[in-house]
């Protein structure tokens, strides 16, 4: 199953996100970002691809872009919607 997400952050950002945004999956993640290697499974279960794009400036604010996509592999769609959801919630900043 396949997944993509524009994400508001840096590679940075995500990294820092991602042991609490995966849970028990953390271990079982990769993550390459316009071609670098950060995270690496043997055994990936969540497989997270992207590149950046150029910011997006809004009046004076600039905001980061992560162009990403998850792959989940032997897992199924209900352990799959709960890990999505779960990275959406940590993921996604914002007031309201």
């Amino acid at each position: 199953m396949q997944f993509e997400r524009l994400m508001g952050c840096t590679t940075e950002d995500l990294l820092r996100w991602l042991p609490d945004a995966l849970g028990d999956y953390y271990g079982d993640c990769s993550l390459e970002i316009d071609g670098k290697i950060w995270l690496q499974s043997a055994h990936a279960k969540v497989r997270m691809t992207g590149f950046t794009r150029d910011d997006r400036q809004i009046s004076l604010l600039r905001i980061p872009q992560l162009d990403l996509q998850l792959c989940f592999f032997n897992l199924t769609i209900d352990q799959v919607q709960v890990i999505l959801e779960r990275f959406d919630l940590y993921t996604r900043r914002g007031g309201g």
